[in-house]
């Protein structure tokens, strides 16, 4: 904010703020194959727009062009970034992007993966349909009162984009986020404004797996096991 409080970038704030919802909608719906897509293909056009929205705010103080010249220079050596420009091309002009899942699937204590196998997921199948799946072919593999403590079957599941490579999605978007957070954060000061820290982080062992007792928490009470994971 500035001396009168306010913010001196608004716009690209507001679309910064956009990506951020959209990154959050990808967590959320990591599991439900659609979803995922819609929200990820909504966040690259939103993260690729902040700096669309920066350059364009109006009152730019002396000096920022000269600035943003030199961050763009920057930008344009990264190869997450230029990845990302090309994914937003692809949205907008040209196809889907081409998604892909595999997953790890078996038998978790907690969240940590114990028994079970690596298999490739059909891209819109949701985790919940191959979780259903797995307990129907290997159920025998647990007795039916879980009489371990926090051992249930569960679904480890990991997106790649080929556009943005072979690492898992999620972690590179909020790579992409953090790292346009930041040059934000540096605008701000140019402006000669402060703003709290954009740094975004997500729970990604919590966002990848899918349990038992993620689809129905009752489940915990049932097997009589202490709530507090």
């Amino acid at each position: 904010m500035n001396d009168q409080g306010e913010c001196p970038i608004p716009d690209t704030h507001q679309k910064l703020k956009e990506a951020t919802y959209f990154l959050g909608k990808c967590a959320e719906h990591y599991h439900v194959p659609a979803e995922f897509q819609f929200n990820l293909n909504a966040f690259i056009q939103a993260l690729r727009n902040t700096t669309f929205m920066l350059q364009n705010e109006p009152r730019k103080p002396e000096g920022f062009g000269t600035w943003y010249a030199s961050k763009q220079a920057e930008m344009r050596q990264s190869d997450l970034l230029r990845r990302f420009v090309q994914a937003r091309n692809v949205v907008v002009k040209q196809s889907s992007l081409k998604a892909r899942s595999t997953a790890w699937s078996g038998v978790f204590r907690r969240r940590r993966f114990k028994l079970g196998m690596q298999h490739p997921v059909p891209l819109f199948a949701p985790s919940e349909w191959v979780l259903e799946r797995l307990k129907a072919s290997v159920g025998f593999f647990l007795d039916e009162e879980h009489s371990q403590p926090w051992e249930q079957f569960g679904v480890h599941r990991t997106w790649v984009v080929e556009e943005l490579g072979e690492t898992e999605v999620l972690g590179l978007c909020v790579q992409a986020l953090n790292y346009v957070g930041a040059v934000l954060e540096e605008a701000h000061s140019f402006f000669g404004s402060d703003v709290e820290s954009t740094v975004v982080a997500v729970d990604m062992p919590r966002t990848q797996t899918l349990l038992e007792t993620d689809v129905d928490s009752s489940l915990v009470a049932k097997w009589g096991w202490d709530d507090a994971e």
